[in-house]
C-alpha cells in the first residue's frame, strides 16, 4: 500500500522504488483531476509531474503530512489554479471563483454494458451540476476520495461534501429519469 505509514517513512528516507510505486498508484487519478481544470493533457501531465518532483524534493517532510493522498490532490489543485492565474493574467482566482471544472470522461469495465448514448446522457447530466457540486462528485466517484479527503481538497467541511453529493445524486437522478424504489413493508 503506497500510503501506509511505513511506505511514507521509506519515501521520506529516499527510497526511490517506493516513491515510484506511489507515483504509479496515484498519477492517473491526479491527471484526471488536473484535466478537469486544465483542458490540455500535456499541461496537466506537466503539472502532475511537477507536483511529484516537488514532493520528492521535500520528501523529508512527508512523515509530517497526515493524509498524503489529500495532500497530493491539494497540490495539484493549487498548481492548476496557479497555472490558470498566470495564463489569464488575473491575480485572484480561487476554487470559489472557479466555475469551469470539467468532469473527466473515464473508461471503466461497466461502460461496455452501457451504450454510448446513455453514457453521453450521464456525462451531460454531470456537466449540468453546479461547479463545486460537480467537483465533489468527480472527486468521490471518479477519483475515489473519501469525504474527509474531498473536504481537505475543496477546503470545506465533510458535511458540506455530503450535501454536495446528496444534491448531485438527486439532480442526476432527476436528469436521467431514475426514480427511487419504494420500500415494501
Amino acid at each position: 500500500m503506497p500510503f501506509s505509514k511505513h511506505s511514507i517513512h521509506l519515501i521520506s528516507e529516499g527510497n526511490e522504488k517506493k516513491f515510484r510505486c506511489l507515483m504509479e498508484f496515484i498519477s492517473d487519478d491526479l491527471l484526471l483531476f488536473a484535466m478537469g481544470f486544465i483542458r490540455k493533457k500535456e499541461i496537466a501531465e506537466e503539472i502532475v509531474s511537477d507536483v511529484f518532483v516537488k514532493t520528492w524534493k521535500t520528501r523529508s517532510n512527508l512523515t509530517e503530512i497526515e493524509n498524503l493522498k489529500a495532500y497530493l490532490f491539494v497540490s495539484v489543485k493549487n498548481s492548476c489554479i496557479s497555472h490558470i492565474r498566470k495564463n489569464r493574467k488575473e491575480n485572484l482566482i480561487t476554487l470559489d471563483g472557479f466555475d469551469d471544472y470539467l468532469a473527466p470522461t473515464v473508461e471503466c469495465p461497466e461502460s461496455e454494458y452501457i451504450n454510448n448514448e446513455k453514457l453521453n446522457e450521464i456525462y451531460l447530466a454531470i456537466e449540468q451540476l453546479p461547479p463545486k457540486c460537480k467537483l465533489a462528485f468527480s472527486l468521490a466517484k471518479f477519483n475515489g476520495l473519501k469525504y474527509k479527503e474531498i473536504a481537505e481538497v475543496m477546503e470545506i467541511s465533510e458535511k458540506t461534501v455530503n450535501n454536495h453529493l446528496v444534491f448531485a445524486l438527486k439532480k442526476l437522478s432527476e436528469s436521467l429519469g431514475i426514480r427511487k424504489k419504494k420500500l415494501r413493508k
